[in-house]
């Protein structure tokens, strides 16, 4: 079935949004901080069948940032007007890494609203060890130097090569679903092109999951069931993942709503989504909440 682009205005302001009818119940999903709703290419390929919505967070792709500061519950509480506007009930959540945690918040903010969450890389509190989480005022400028947005832009051809040298070393160069996913991220600008997302919006939702402790407890208090794809490494091959094997044994064990965990081989965090090797993982977890 087509895909479609549509701005949905809702009483926290309008989303770009992709839809992609389908035969299933539907999917919301949210894609990672510096990412943008284009992220879901794969995953549509590797399941034509599920219905899907997928907004672009405020402060990316065509979804203008909101006023004040920004983090996960700001983005949970964003999202049920927009499931409001589009006259959906309760929906399936899919979430990859910063949408992980936000679709998090969402369940354990709103259940009634929740069928099943599906997270792919993020959404576990972190392992902090016995220092715990970084100070915030100390995590914000690794943060902003990290997302800055200011360079120029030759093409959109030198930003992906960019993109995948620094964030997605495991992806395909040709594929062109990443140039589109790029494409999205980049606006036109005196000199070349620029990323068009929100830098200080990006910088609160990154302080929000990786300088804080307060997703333990959100984790805690989701009832959906929930399941997890995770990957062995964080930025290319043998690199430290983001959620180490040991750990996550320790919170299926100890999280109820915690059903199943797998670990995806030979991906890294971009590349168990933007694959078609890590979308058929991440599909096979989503199929089974859909009941399939």
């Amino acid at each position: 079935m087509s895909t479609r682009i549509e701005t949905v205005e809702t009483a926290a302001g309008p989303f770009e949004v992709l839809v992609r009818p389908g035969r299933t119940e539907p999917v919301l999903a949210i894609h990672g901080v510096s990412s943008n709703n284009r992220l879901w290419s794969w995953v549509l390929d590797a399941a034509p069948e599920v219905s899907m919505v997928a907004p672009d967070l405020a402060g990316r792709g065509g979804t203008p940032a909101r006023p004040g500061p920004s983090s996960v519950a700001e983005h949970a509480e964003q999202l049920v007007t927009l499931l409001d506007a589009m006259g959906m009930d309760r929906v399936h959540l899919l979430g990859m890494s910063l949408g992980g945690f936000v679709i998090t918040e969402l369940a354990a903010r709103h259940p009634d609203r929740v069928r099943t969450v599906t997270l792919v890389d993020g959404g576990l509190p972190l392992d902090f060890g016995e220092q715990g989480p970084p100070p915030a005022a100390a995590a914000a400028p690794k943060f902003r130097a990290q997302y800055a947005t200011d360079r120029i832009w030759s093409d959109a051809a030198a930003y992906l090569d960019d993109y995948r040298s620094s964030v997605a070393p495991l992806t395909g160069a040709d594929d062109p679903r990443m140039r589109t996913l790029v494409g999205h991220d980049l606006a036109v600008v005196e000199g070349g092109l620029s990323v068009h997302r929100d830098l200080e919006t990006v910088v609160d939702d990154a302080v929000s999951v990786l300088a804080s402790d307060a997703p333990a407890a959100t984790l805690a208090a989701v009832r959906a069931p929930v399941r997890l794809v995770y990957a062995p490494w964080s930025i290319g091959a043998d690199s430290p993942p983001m959620y180490a094997p040991a750990h996550v044994g320790r919170l299926v064990a100890t999280t109820p709503a915690l059903v199943s965990a797998a670990l995806v081989d030979d991906v890294d965090h971009a590349a168990i989504i933007m694959t078609d090797h890590g979308a058929s993982a991440c599909v096979t977890a989503l199929r089974a909440n859909l009941g399939m």
